[in-house]
């Protein structure tokens, strides 16, 4: 695929996350995706699944602003500000993903963000 057909995949993911479009979530994940997150470790798909339904599904909104965005190869990197809006509290942090597609499909993800903002 291309660096545009990529960074397209890029795009409906993050659109599926401003949705809590679970189902586009997962179709845009290849079965045996890896996913990395900064303060937290490694997922398997199932695991960051879960994490997704138990925390980006349970806000009542959310908003995604992509910053900027590059491809090169196989490989898309974002920068961007995210907003989750719960009952009890908002979640704002500051994030850079590096996503690595095959075919279509997410089949590595690694995601940086501000850690103090998790505790906050």
């Amino acid at each position: 695929m291309s660096t545009r057909d990529n960074k397209e995949v890029v795009q409906r993911y993050l659109q599926a996350v401003r949705d809590g479009d679970l189902a586009t979530l997962e179709a845009l994940q290849h079965p045996d995706v890896k996913w990395w997150v900064l303060g937290v470790g490694e997922f398997g798909r199932e695991a960051f699944l879960e994490s997704v339904r138990a925390n980006l599904l349970a806000a009542e909104r959310r908003s995604i602003t992509v910053l900027s965005m590059t491809a090169e190869e196989d490989r898309v990197s974002f920068e961007a500000e995210g907003e989750m809006v719960f009952a009890d509290r908002t979640y704002c942090n500051a994030y850079h993903n590096l996503l690595t597609l095959r075919d279509g499909l997410i089949v590595a993800g690694r995601e940086y963000m501000d850690t103090r903002t998790l505790t906050a």
